[in-house]
């Protein structure tokens, strides 16, 4: 591959990476002001994200294989726009399903990139860049238009990465096939238990401080400042990834910030909000270290862990998530969905420790990835 040819393709993933979190982020920070959105609705809305990108996951490595990987990223980006759009233009059902419709569209992309980037950490700043600004910009597009316009601009950058993608066909390897089996039970479970985390962040920081008192302003800029402390996290992991000999000493050390700031959120939210906002942000390296992992122990240019262990790791965190909204609606408070985060760190530290030894072959889920009959193996 020639230097410019590279240079384009780390310029297209940053700019493909970044669409992947608006869609989410800014339905967190504006979450507490939808109108059309009671508790119930709300508690969907978080989790919905999870499910529609868990199960498009899956469906990545059939539609790539049949359709072409360029021309299905396009569609991909064609969907996001119009789904961003569709979704803020009626009720509470266009609300939900425009979200599920952009989701699945970032389903393809998340899925596909990983096998774009090869470890680059281009994807995963991107990805870091897009959760920030969808967080910081939202709140104040609610505070001087509306929750719509807010939600609805998002369509205009995917637009443009779906303009910029038109105009670099092929500059990417052809695919390459794979054979055997790969063990993922483990780095599934892993990547399910920090996404629950992440996007429970991402979704109910606002309405947690804002119920211990804090100002929706202020709320909403905490999202804003978590989001952006986890983006030199996700400059540095892929590189601490590649390098720590003791690895599971980086999980750790990668899950500490999150258990700091959900344990300051769970004794004393409205305290240093600041405090476990960082905190949380930094937390944000777990997600980095997991999708790298998954990038650079795919096999040649194969998609198919990145879609298997994304598909049902998503789906794993959507029941995590859906079940912290069903336990903050039935008891008022968020005490026990943030005990419950807790628990799914300690899981996290454990699934992450067996994904990254050898354990991981023999473990006790005999989850594996294996080529599908009559379908190619496709990387870009």
């Amino acid at each position: 591959m020639s230097r410019a040819t590279t240079t384009v393709s780390t310029f297209l993933i940053f700019v493909l990476a970044i669409n992947l979190r608006p869609a989410v982020t800014s339905l967190g920070a504006a979450l507490p002001d939808i109108s059309i959105a009671g508790d119930l609705v709300g508690a969907v809305l978080v989790a919905l994200p999870l499910w529609a990108i868990g199960l498009g996951g899956w469906g990545t490595l059939w539609l790539c294989g049949r359709v072409g990987t360029h021309r299905i990223v396009t569609v991909a980006l064609v969907g996001l726009v119009l789904s961003l759009a569709g979704r803020v233009l009626g009720g509470s059902v266009q609300l939900l399903v425009g979200t599920a419709l952009a989701c699945l569209s970032i389903a393809v992309l998340g899925t596909v990139l990983p096998l774009l980037a090869k470890g680059s950490a281009a994807f995963t700043l991107g990805l870091g860049l897009g959760s920030t600004v969808g967080a910081l910009v939202t709140p104040t597009a609610v505070m001087s238009m509306s929750w719509r316009w807010g939600l609805g601009l998002w369509a205009v950058v995917a637009l443009l990465a779906q303009q910029v993608w038109q105009r670099n066909p092929g500059e990417f390897e052809s695919p390459r096939p794979v054979t055997g089996a790969v063990p993922a039970s483990a780095l599934t479970i892993h990547f399910g238990l920090i996404s629950t985390v992440t996007f429970l962040v991402m979704g109910w920081l606002p309405g947690i401080l804002r119920d211990a008192g804090v100002s929706p302003t202020t709320a909403g800029a905490c999202l804003a400042v978590s989001m952006a402390m986890g983006l030199p996290m996700m400059w540095l992991v892929p590189g601490w990834t590649r390098r720590w000999r003791n690895q599971t000493l980086l999980v750790v050390v990668l899950a500490t910030p999150n258990v700091i700031g959900v344990g300051g959120l769970l004794l004393a939210p409205a305290a240093a909000p600041w405090v476990w906002a960082g905190a949380t942000g930094l937390g944000m390296g777990s997600l980095a270290f997991v999708l790298t992992t998954i990038s650079l122990r795919s096999n040649g240019n194969s998609v198919a862990l990145s879609a298997v262990v994304q598909g049902v790791g998503y789906v794993i965190a959507g029941f995590g998530v859906l079940a912290c909204g069903w336990l903050h609606t039935q008891t008022g408070t968020w005490r026990t969905p943030l005990l419950l985060v807790l628990a799914i760190l300690i899981g996290q530290v454990y699934s992450g420790h067996a994904a990254v030894t050898r354990r991981t072959a023999t473990a006790s889920l005999p989850l594996v990835v294996r080529r599908p009959k009559n379908v190619p193996e496709v990387g870009v």
